[in-house]
């Protein structure tokens, strides 16, 4: 699996343009097959790394095997690409050393094949503005149905995880090392085992998730947000200014913390991550939402309901981040909302990037 032979040779030019600079060279992919795309890569990963756009208007490239990446590399898709793993293959190994970029992308029916999970990071993974949809890790023993992150570090910022699944724990995010979560939202993930949206396992690290909506997926425990103690884990998850609500199995589950201001729909966060209402959190909370939908800006989001007690929920001396998923401006209200979403917010043209 961690076979990091130097698969990426030559710098050879067919199916897109290229441009370089000292230390990366860049690749335009103008012809989006996965030929191309298998080129730019190439070229990109080959040189020791640099930035791929895209060319081509609005597509979708098939991939039929999952592409390697070791060195600093970007993959931009302009909020137009979508990479599809057809239900047949796996789409990104990321080696130790590689430091890797995913942006405005959509990445669907990637499948864990050859030993390989839809994208699998040993090394370094940033997703800002990314929709994962749709991702499996089939298999009674198999983690991360669209991620399995066991390197240096993940962060995801500004994305949105829908319909994966896992046979085991993490149907969205599965990590033996740390990560971040901000302004993202979970929906319809499903986990046979832990962790319908998140599941984490190990020691010697902590993990945060932050202004997040963790909404209706599905685990025999913790459907929400799970970090599993078994074999004497200690690493934790803290979790705040974020939504768990409905989420089958229950909300929360195994060794936790809260950063404050959550709020949850039932009471499985209260032992496991230590809500409390001195900390702003709100446990049993009735947390009316809509369905995930395009309610502006480059992912689908959900928008809590008029009533929702995550609105204006945070003090205003609280609220930083002063943007949310879609890049709209908080606060809007009296307060911030808990959760990946502002209502109310005015969107910037410019959209905000969470990696500045």
């Amino acid at each position: 699996m961690r076979n990091e032979s130097r698969w990426l040779t030559g710098l050879v030019l067919a199916g897109c343009l290229w441009a370089g600079s000292a230390g990366a060279t860049n690749a335009v992919v103008t012809t989006c097959t996965e030929s191309g795309f298998n080129t730019a890569l190439s070229t990109v990963d080959g040189s020791g790394g640099g930035t791929i756009t895209f060319n081509c208007g609005t597509a979708t490239i098939v991939f039929t095997s999952y592409k390697q990446i070791s060195n600093a590399v970007t993959i931009d898709g302009g909020g137009k690409i979508t990479l599809d793993g057809n239900n047949a293959s796996a789409l990104f190994q990321i080696f130790f050393s590689a430091n890797v970029t995913l942006r405005n992308l959509s990445l669907k029916r990637g499948a864990y094949t050859g030993g390989v999970h839809t994208v699998e990071n040993f090394g370094t993974l940033m997703l800002d503005r990314v929709t994962m949809s749709n991702n499996t890790a089939a298999g009674a023993t198999t983690d991360g149905g669209a991620i399995a992150h066991t390197g240096t570090f993940l962060k995801v910022s500004a994305s949105t995880f829908n319909g994966n699944s896992a046979g085991r724990n993490g149907a969205a995010i599965f990590a033996t090392a740390p990560f971040t979560v901000v302004n993202s939202t979970f929906s319809a993930n499903t986990a046979t085992g832990g962790g319908g949206a998140i599941s984490q396992n190990g020691s010697g690290f902590d993990s945060t998730v932050t202004y997040a909506t963790i909404v209706g997926n599905t685990a025999a425990f913790g459907g929400g947000l799970d970090s599993d103690t078994s074999g004497g884990a200690t690493a934790t998850i803290t979790v705040g200014k974020s939504i768990l609500g409905a989420n089958s199995g229950g909300n929360c589950s195994g060794l936790g913390a809260s950063s404050g201001y959550n709020l949850s729909s039932d009471t499985f966060c209260g032992g496991s991550f230590n809500f409390n209402v001195a900390n702003g959190d709100v446990q049993s909370a009735t947390l009316t939402m809509g369905s995930l939908a395009n309610n502006g800006g480059p992912t689908l989001t959900m928008l809590p309901a008029a009533g929702n007690p995550a609105i204006n929920h945070i003090p205003l001396a609280q609220c930083a981040p002063n943007v949310d998923q879609r890049g709209g401006g908080r606060p809007s209200g009296a307060g911030c909302d808990s959760g990946a979403v502002e209502v109310g917010a005015v969107l910037d043209v410019i959209f905000y990037d969470g990696f500045d």
